[in-house]
């Protein structure tokens, strides 16, 4: 005890820089510093003493504090330089839409950056759809379906059931059975090209629409296309069914023989250069396109001849076929939404007819045709009603079946109108 306690006293006075200056007490410090020596071996290996090992302790409670301290500092500067990067990130993000994320990032930053990516990304979509919205809106209406056509299902199939791959299939379709005033149309096409867009003409309900298919049919290369017109006189002669079939089979006859312009045919009427009110009557207007979609001289027979084909087969819309057709003929249900070459005759059918009608409504700006094209609206029945019939009102239809007209049209007595 007393050896510990005069080390104690040596260690203390070392520790606070007192000198030892005598021989015995020399020699004393160094026989208990290698008892001291030992001692701590011992207790390294036991952990019995607590001295040296609070001492170490000391040493490594001071070496952590500093390791603390340069870890806080190290962490502090990764800390600024991960921001600083990801603010860079965040820059370069924003300015080239870059969407890589920043390796350095936590998962926290990385989910907060996705969220942000993806607000950016639902803002442009957003964007990106009010400008797809706003052109669609300055486009033409047919231009949704502009990359499809109606198919050539049954020509293909008729095509080979014959075994001619040269088989002329004639679509046809009429406008205009229902008005109360104006001609009955139909119209006949051969149009080998398909054109986007071409389908049934009640479905393009733009105007501009039908106006842009009709001359890109009539324009296209090697098309053959006829149109027949049957004034209100004829729809009253014969009824209107009877006048849409007489215009089906002259309509087909003006694809297969042309006749000279101007001059009247026994079987199909004549031909005129255009559809026109000022002509009356029944006539037809016709047009053949060379390979290049160039019209041909149709009073050229010799030309003629040359894209004169062997053989044809007609394709009529709706349940009924006319008599005496040039050709053999089939009729389509619905044949105006269901195939191509019906389609193409009824853009032409309708087209030409409501060219006529606006031309008439030019010439009777009473009845407002160009609103209604002839249909029996409400505001045509009342202006019937006020005006009485004019020359392309067809009389044989109700309410006009009910009025007596003097030889200019003007109603004498007016029996039992609505």
């Amino acid at each position: 005890m007393a050896v510990q306690r005069k080390q104690k006293t040596e260690q203390f006075q070392q520790g606070n820089g007192v000198p030892i200056t005598t021989t015995t007490t020399r020699r004393r410090s160094e026989r208990i510093r290698m008892m001291m020596t030992s001692s701590s071996n011992d207790a390294s290996s036991s952990s019995s003493s607590s001295f040296p090992t609070r001492t170490i302790s000391l040493k490594q409670e001071q070496e952590n504090k500093m390791g603390r301290i340069s870890t806080e500092d190290t962490a502090t500067k990764g800390a600024s330089s991960n921001k600083n990067k990801r603010s860079k990130n965040a820059s370069h993000d924003d300015n080239d839409n870059d969407n890589k994320e920043d390796d350095t990032a936590t998962p926290a930053v990385k989910r907060n950056k996705k969220t942000k990516d993806s607000s950016n990304n639902k803002e442009k979509h957003k964007t990106s759809s009010r400008k797809n919205i706003a052109s669609e809106k300055e486009t033409v209406h047919f231009e949704t379906d502009i990359k499809e056509c109606l198919p050539r299902t049954r020509e293909k199939e008729l095509r080979l059931a014959h075994n001619i791959p040269n088989l002329q299939v004639i679509g046809i379709d009429e406008a205009g059975r229902g008005p109360l005033a104006g001609p009955v149309v139909a119209a006949a096409a051969i149009i080998p090209t398909d054109i986007p867009g071409v389908m049934d003409s009640k479905k393009l309900t733009k105007e501009e629409d039908r106006e842009a298919l009709f001359d890109q049919i009539i324009s296209s290369p090697n098309a053959r296309w006829s149109v027949a017109i049957g004034d209100a006189g004829r729809i009253d002669e014969i009824n209107i069914l009877q006048a849409t079939l007489e215009c089906m089979r002259n309509a087909a006859n003006g694809v297969m023989n042309v006749p000279l312009t101007g001059q009247s045919d026994s079987i199909i009427g004549r031909r005129e250069m255009e559809a026109s009110s000022k002509y009356s009557g029944c006539y037809i207007v016709c047009g053949i396109n060379d390979e290049h979609g160039m019209p041909i001289d149709l009073n050229n027979f010799e030309r003629v001849n040359q894209v004169t084909f062997a053989k044809y087969y007609a394709l009529i819309d709706g349940n009924r076929c006319p008599k005496d057709m040039p050709c053999e003929t089939e009729s389509m249900v619905k044949g105006d939404s269901r195939e191509y070459a019906i389609a193409a005759a009824s853009i032409l059918a309708k087209v030409t007819r409501d060219r006529l009608m606006r031309e008439y409504d030019a010439m009777y700006p009473e009845y407002e045709l160009k609103r209604h094209k002839g249909y029996p609206t409400s505001a045509h029945m009342a202006c019937v009603k006020k005006f009485g019939a004019s020359p392309i009102h067809r009389r044989t239809f109700a309410p006009l079946k009910h009025m007596s007209f003097d030889n200019e049209g003007r109603i004498i007595v007016n029996e039992g109108a609505d």
